[in-house]
């Protein structure tokens, strides 16, 4: 009897693991990677205004990090991502978005006020964004260049100052292959040419 009991018992801890990976596959999309444009989205910050990552587009680089009031490795970020700010801020636009992960706005605003951020937070309600991100650990970080185009992920905060001026330059749409551009090849006597 005892041995039939743990049977049935691990047969469902084996039924809720398959459940739990099915569910964490069917909820993320593919992680993003480097040189892929970066989708587009609007979400509220804590403070009430709007962040919609294409009005960045030609302005300036963008630095998404997804984090959690929980855990450990995102709060040793903060000192780091407060001296960027205060250092590239107006180069680069930091925004902070918690997961919402086993989080909610109280837990930020008690964030708030034992880290004192000097950036810009937002909270993904029903984790939306962190989802389009392929997001599956915090913290997670996208360096987005002012085209538009994910330059880096993670580790962008030891990186940013060497490669901002770089992030910063602004590429016609031809130069890029991810913007989607239709490339037709002409041929004129024994000339090629390509038109973008």
């Amino acid at each position: 009897m005892l041995k039939r009991v743990q049977q049935l018992h691990i047969q469902g801890l084996i039924l809720i693991g398959m459940m739990t990976i099915s569910g964490l596959l069917t909820v993320n999309a593919e992680p993003l990677t480097v040189e892929t444009l970066a989708p587009d989205f609007s979400l509220s910050r804590i403070d009430g205004s709007q962040f919609n990552l294409s009005d960045f587009r030609g302005e300036k680089s963008v630095y998404l990090i997804f984090w959690n009031t929980w855990c450990g490795h995102c709060m040793k970020k903060v000192p780091k991502l407060v001296e960027l700010q205060s250092e590239f801020g107006e180069q680069v636009e930091l925004l902070a978005i918690n997961t919402s992960w086993s989080d909610t706005l109280g837990d930020i605003e008690q964030f708030k006020a034992r880290f004192n951020p000097n950036y810009a937070i937002a909270f993904d309600f029903d984790a939306n964004i962190t989802r389009r991100y392929g997001v599956i650990g915090t913290p997670t970080g996208f360096l987005i260049d002012i085209n538009g185009v994910i330059k880096q992920v993670d580790g962008i905060a030891h990186t940013l100052a060497a490669n901002l001026d770089s992030w910063n330059t602004i590429k016609p749409a031809r130069d890029h292959r991810t913007f989607g551009v239709t490339c037709q090849q002409h041929t004129q006597g024994s000339n090629k040419e390509t038109a973008c």
